[in-house]
């Protein structure tokens, strides 16, 4: 049985795919500090993780979870996007990454 070799271009498609999906995912991911200042942005609107909790259905420590950057729910993430006044979840991180840089 012959052996099939993957072309160079193939293998750089490869890696640009792979490279493509590392950057989506990561796109979500919060750090610590990220956290922190929207914890602040929401306190300084009058909401606490609480009110989060009641309105997505979940549990405060959810909250605190997806806000430290432990875990990730769309529900949540929506929902503070949604409070801090943005379209989407991705949308704010990359307004905070854009502003730390």
């Amino acid at each position: 049985m012959a052996k099939s070799y993957l072309t160079c271009d193939q293998i750089q498609e490869l890696i640009a795919r792979k490279q493509a999906e590392k950057l989506a995912s990561a796109s979500k991911r919060i750090t610590a500090e990220q956290g922190l200042y929207i914890k602040y942005r929401l306190k300084c609107l009058g909401v606490i993780g609480a009110d989060i909790a009641v309105e997505v259905g979940c549990t405060q420590q959810s909250v605190s979870n997806v806000l430290s950057g432990k875990s990730h729910s769309r529900r949540i993430e929506r929902a503070v996007a949604a409070r801090l006044g943005y379209r989407s979840w991705n949308d704010m991180v990359q307004e905070l990454r854009e502003s730390a840089a």
